[in-house]
């Protein structure tokens, strides 16, 4: 392996405004961008803390300075894998990777990926939590482009704030993700009146680690896992409870993982769907590959901050372009 040469940049970008979800809100992303150079030739990744999970940016560069040595050696993909565990600082490391390795072979990344290319794909919108009535204005100025909303929830107002949103944006369709702040009662309480005004996906309504309150429990809206699932370890627990899975790269410490839990998942007839930390357009552009293999794509980081990179992904008409090689890939 030829020696590689690492460089970590701590970033922040400002939200346009506090964006608010179950029991959190966030003003300012915080972001590690590696850069790997290689005979002048350099890739770039980047890696979001996941503020469910209490990971500091600060945290997240010390991962990747603990095996700089390593890495810098001329580390390839596939043992990257072994030598960090999942997470967002292997995701930098791993994506920086995909990007040089497609730059200096001259391939494509969906080439290497085996993945069909897709021009643009289909994304939803979020919807910070909110009263009832701030929540439809939202929807309903969202909904003149947007086809696919991703409703932010907590144990609070569940069917009021759909019911208000369902009426604010009546050919919508609502995505709703609790972050964990149910339990099984609430679940099973609210269910049905969720499917009586078109919800189409529930998105880890429970705690990671309350996997199996879902047992026996057969949802009228399907449920996804997302904080349950980080990798392909994590299948056999959600396999049979869930009807898919939210595959998110700061999850599952790269696109290297990410495309084997997407294909691991099939396998066990579970649904796919794409997520992000938010996160810049560098963030998005590895998770846009698995967004071409998912049925939902929250992929609308950038939308929530003041400033993006450039080059960035262009979002146009609810939908999101597909990446240029200038910024990645």
């Amino acid at each position: 392996m030829e020696q590689l040469s690492l460089s970590i940049a701590h970033e922040r970008w400002p939200l346009k405004a506090p964006f608010r979800f179950a029991g959190y809100r966030v003003d300012v992303l915080d972001t590690i961008c590696v850069r790997l150079e290689r005979d002048g030739v350099a890739g770039r990744g980047e890696g979001v803390p996941p503020v469910v999970f209490d990971v500091t940016r600060e945290a997240v560069a010390a991962d990747i300075e603990t095996v700089r040595r390593d890495i810098e050696a001329g580390i390839d993909r596939q043992a990257l894998q072994t030598l960090m565990p999942r997470g967002a600082a292997r995701n930098a490391v791993d994506c920086a990777l995909w990007d040089l390795d497609a730059k200096t072979s001259g391939r494509t990344v969906w080439d290497i990926a085996g993945v069909d290319p897709a021009q643009s794909l289909e994304i939803d919108l979020s919807l910070g939590l909110d009263s009832p009535a701030a929540m439809a204005d939202a929807a309903r100025a969202a909904s003149r482009t947007w086809r696919v909303l991703k409703i932010k929830l907590d144990s609070e107002q569940i069917v009021e704030r759909i019911a208000a949103i369902r009426a604010a944006a009546p050919d919508a369709t609502l995505l709703v993700d609790a972050n964990m702040a149910w339990d099984i009662s609430t679940l099973r309480t609210v269910a049905g009146d969720l499917a009586d005004l078109g919800v189409a996906m529930i998105e880890q309504p429970l705690p990671a680690g309350a996997d199996s309150d879902l047992a026996g429990f057969v949802s009228p809206v399907p449920v996804f896992a997302d904080e349950s699932c980080h990798d392909r370890t994590d299948l056999d627990a959600v396999a049979g409870r869930y009807s898919g899975i939210n595959i998110k790269l700061d999850k599952a410490g790269g696109l290297t993982e990410a495309l084997a839990l997407a294909r691991a998942a099939q396998k066990h007839g579970l649904g796919l769907m794409v997520g992000c930390m938010a996160g810049t357009s560098l963030s998005m552009a590895p998770g846009f590959v698995i967004g071409a293999l998912s049925q939902w794509r929250d992929l609308d980081g950038p939308l929530l901050l003041q400033s993006d990179r450039t080059p960035g992904m262009v979002y146009r008409d609810g939908s999101l372009q597909a990446f240029e090689p200038a910024l990645w890939g």
